[in-house]
């Protein structure tokens, strides 16, 4: 294997939401970006998403020049040649296998041993990734959460056939772009932080479901309730503290009864067209006829002002 060095020009195949949120990070850490999409109007698209996220980069200390680089970002034909002009190439091609693996096909037939291939999947096993692949020591899942410019979280996935030192550099250099990388340590169906939201996910699901509460009062004990506590610590550390002095062992006294919490917990039925209507209903509800453009800013506004107070550059871990 060639020696793992730092990249001075990135690569991006594909630039829906999630390659333009990679575009928009590296650009502002000072990367030259080269990318490429099959979408006729993906540059002017990547460069206005850029240009628009420029303020709220700039606001969590990322950005640090006025404005966005244009000249530093380029797009070319296809994924050889991005891989051509690129030093690491990250894969945001839609979830589906056969499409990310033609794409693999296409990288190493331009670049087979020369660099790391990260793939943005959500979901898809490495190993299932890799699997036609010459030299699959190189990919390694690197999965960003949404939207990618502004949450600090990225998943660190290897493959039966990754090289480790493939998976440490992906740490090492995700940590140095001012990201929060964890690596996890077994593949399973939707990697670690998805089963965790699923988790919350299924239950707020089954309170629409079954009538439990409003719609609002979902969201209110989420956004009031767990959410403040969620911001600054995690589900175990919670869990932990509500012990008061006790921690931990004086939380599992009540083991039995918080097995019944548990074990109540719904499993509704995601493919249920009543399920589904209800799920609608209730998101009409939520936006109140403000559009989803609307509420995107709104989100990225409320995100830049909650990390900016608790994000990784305030953080004391």
């Amino acid at each position: 294997m060639t020696p793992l060095e730092h990249p001075k020009r990135i690569g991006l195949v594909g630039t829906g939401s999630v390659g333009c949120g990679w575009a928009a990070i590296y650009l502002a850490r000072g990367y030259d970006v080269i990318a490429c999409d099959p979408s006729a109007d993906a540059e002017q698209r990547t460069r206005a998403f850029i240009a628009n996220s420029w303020d709220a980069l700039r606001r969590i200390g990322f950005a640090t020049q006025d404005r966005m680089p244009g000249d530093r970002l380029a797009f070319v034909a296809n994924a050889a040649a991005v891989t051509a002009a690129s030093d690491f190439v990250q894969e945001n091609a839609p979830e589906n296998l056969a499409v990310k693996q033609r794409i693999y096909a296409e990288i190493e037939e331009a670049a087979p041993i020369t660099l790391v291939i990260g793939s943005s999947t959500g979901g898809i096993p490495p190993t299932q990734l890799h699997a036609q692949m010459r030299h699959p020591e190189r990919l390694v899942v690197c999965h960003p959460f949404n939207p990618p410019h502004l949450v600090p979280l990225i998943e660190i996935i290897g493959g039966e056939k990754t090289a480790p030192e493939v998976v440490d550099w992906a740490l090492n250099f995700f940590t140095a772009l001012g990201k929060k990388p964890i690596r996890v340590d077994k593949e399973v169906t939707a990697f670690l932080a998805n089963r965790l939201q699923f988790a919350l996910l299924r239950e707020a699901v089954h309170c629409v479901a079954e009538g439990i509460a409003s719609p609002q009062a979902i969201e209110n004990a989420m956004r009031y309730g767990l959410g403040p506590r969620w911001a600054v610590m995690g589900p175990l550390t919670t869990l932990t503290l509500a012990g008061g002095e006790g921690g931990m062992p004086h939380v599992l006294k009540m083991a039995p009864e918080l097995q019944k919490w548990m074990d109540a917990c719904g499993a509704p039925a995601m493919t249920s067209p009543d399920v589904q209507q209800k799920l609608i209903a209730a998101a009409e509800q939520i936006t109140a006829g403000r559009s989803l453009p609307d509420w995107i800013a709104w989100r990225n506004e409320r995100l830049v002002d909650l990390l900016r107070a608790v994000g990784p550059r305030a953080e004391q871990n």
